[in-house]
């Protein structure tokens, strides 16, 4: 067995067990079940498309062997097809026209990998709600009915009426805020491999950044059709209709989220001093929901109108 399929083995293993990590009890073991994608990224992305294969592979295997045929299966729908997925289309190279009659190779976009991450989490939202209709209130009555336990354990004290409150509103959007945190992790996950392998002079795809970020036209019909979808729902007293539409509006609208960031980052370059600004610009960010809202305005502005070409400042390219 050759040196590089033997690495291959080994981080699907370790991606495997870290995927583990937070049944078994060890400390820490949310922060390690975040890095569950980085093993198989880092062989996808510096080896190939068939070392991250067996990866994949040996990571589902590992998952089902040590956590049980539900764990590998999990494993394989939220770690393994998706990083593959994501390692296929960031090792792709298009042939495009360079505008004088020949051609020229360019590699697939990012912004086309965070649209096929953001309808992929919306397509595994749409397989656990058909996969929850047989339990009591579907999917949004199973989540409430676990937060319902955690929230009993972890806060005994808390009032009825209060704890009913925060539960409702908490599973309403739950499938929605998980898989946003699924594909924000997977993007990290992604940017550490890239650094790293660059750190490491590996062959792998140039990065590219934020400011650069460019969506695929087609993500703006499924945000549309989701908005839609839960504004019906509201008007018209369907709360299951609601519940779908907001939640999937919520992950298919993430990537105008990040481009929104791209704007920002455009109009950052304007500035004496970018880097101070971008950093007050992410603390208000982190504290106020509104400016996160805000952001999503501006990247559906930037995707129907092109607003970032105003904030173009050459020369100034310190700030990505």
């Amino acid at each position: 067995m050759s040196r590089d399929m033997l690495i291959a083995l080994g981080g699907g293993v370790l991606s495997g067990l870290i995927s583990l990590a937070f049944v078994a009890g060890i400390p820490g073991a949310m922060l390690a079940v975040y890095l569950t994608p980085l093993p198989l990224l880092m062989i996808g992305l510096g080896m190939g498309l068939r070392f991250e294969t067996v990866a994949g592979l040996a990571g589902v295997v590992t998952a089902g062997v040590a956590g049980g045929p539900f764990s590998g299966l999990l494993y394989a729908l939220i770690y393994g097809l998706p990083v593959w997925l994501v390692v296929r289309l960031a090792l792709t190279r298009h042939q495009v026209s360079d505008g004088s009659g020949g051609t020229t190779e360019q590699w697939t976009p990012t912004g086309t990998i965070l649209g096929m991450l953001a309808i992929m989490a919306a397509a595994l939202f749409a397989l656990a709600y058909v996969l929850a209709l047989s339990q009591e209130g579907g999917l949004q009555g199973m989540i409430y009915a676990i937060l319902e336990r955690v929230f009993t354990l972890l806060m005994p004290g808390l009032q009825d009426g209060e704890r009913v409150r925060i539960l409702q509103s908490m599973a309403a959007l739950f499938p929605g805020y998980l898989g946003m945190s699924w594909v924000v992790m997977t993007i990290i996950n992604a940017s550490i491999a890239l650094t790293v392998l660059h750190k490491m002079k590996a062959p792998v795809r140039p990065r590219s950044g934020l400011s650069d970020l460019v969506l695929p036209d087609r993500i703006s019909i499924y945000f549309i059709a989701a908005a839609t979808l839960a504004l019906v729902g509201n008007l018209l007293g369907l709360g299951e209709i609601a519940y779908i539409g907001r939640n999937m509006a919520m992950l298919v609208g993430l990537p105008f989220f990040f481009l929104g960031l791209a704007v920002v980052h455009n109009i950052a370059r304007m500035a004496p001093y970018p880097g101070i600004m971008l950093i007050v610009f992410y603390l208000v960010l982190l504290l106020s929901g509104w400016v996160a809202l805000i952001v999503i305005a501006a990247g559906l502005i930037e995707q129907w109108a092109g607003i970032r070409r105003h904030f173009k400042a050459p020369g100034s390219g310190s700030v990505s």
